[in-house]
């Protein structure tokens, strides 16, 4: 990739999944709108797609959407889960550059800056959290997490279920991803690197949760979760020993 890319040749999708969230969701849109419009980008695109939420996360989205001509909204009827709205929010940007961090405001957008400067560099910006702002067994789960992976595929990233990404656009026309549940990111981390896509780790700032609720960590998803990962390294058997052979 050439890195004589300027901000103003950059068009970049932005999206938001959304569920449990009407409390947080227009902090984080209003400083999205903020932080895309101070770095004068070539274009941008917002998206909140808000997951079938009982609560009024839908209400407040549909009035972003009024306020601001950059913003729309996906609603689904039902609650997909996490891993199918990020797929959607992945497989449906218009711009050849996506963003996604999560709609429950544990991130701080200024941090985007950073990462849209690392554009021309690398075909992934990879956030990885300095410090996890988690109880006790969601920091236990997180690390035997990002250890069986790098055990399983010989991979090394920081914090691969990270909610904080930009990616080049087309990767999604080029990987067909089996998950639609929390194993999402890894799938795709992993399917990028063996087809030779380009990654840059950047640490980011992890912020409490003040409002909502989490849905992550429940034990029927871990569960699922190992057996999709080993149904993912069977798929992949073949292309892992190739790696390794080349190393």
């Amino acid at each position: 990739m050439g890195n004589n890319i300027t901000n103003k040749d950059i068009r970049l999708s932005v999206f938001f999944p959304a569920y449990y969230d009407e409390k947080n969701i227009d902090k984080v849109v209003h400083k999205a709108v903020e932080v895309l419009e101070s770095l004068n980008l070539k274009d941008f695109e917002i998206t909140i797609i808000e997951d079938g939420s009982p609560d009024k996360t839908g209400e407040v989205a549909d009035k972003l959407a009024e306020q601001y001509p950059k913003v729309k909204v996906i609603h689904h009827k039902q609650n997909k889960g996490y891993g199918a709205t990020l797929w959607e929010g992945f497989s449906t940007a218009g711009f050849e550059y996506v963003f996604y961090t999560d709609g429950d405001n544990q991130f701080d957008l200024e941090e985007l800056k950073k990462f849209v400067a690392l554009i021309p560099y690398s075909d992934m910006v990879v956030g990885y959290r300095k410090k996890k702002q988690y109880s006790p067994y969601r920091k236990l789960t997180s690390f035997v997490y990002n250890f069986m992976l790098r055990l399983v595929f010989d991979i090394d990233y920081i914090d691969i279920d990270c909610a904080f990404k930009i990616i080049k656009t087309d990767l999604f026309k080029n990987i067909n991803v089996k998950t639609k549940d929390a194993f999402i990111d890894a799938e795709i981390m992993i399917r990028a690197e063996l087809l030779g896509y380009t990654f840059t780790e950047l640490g980011v700032k992890h912020l409490p949760r003040v409002d909502g609720v989490s849905t992550a960590a429940r034990p029927s998803i871990i569960f699922r979760t190992i057996k999709e990962i080993f149904e993912l390294k069977k798929e992949l058997k073949p292309e892992l020993i190739a790696r390794r052979k080349k190393q």
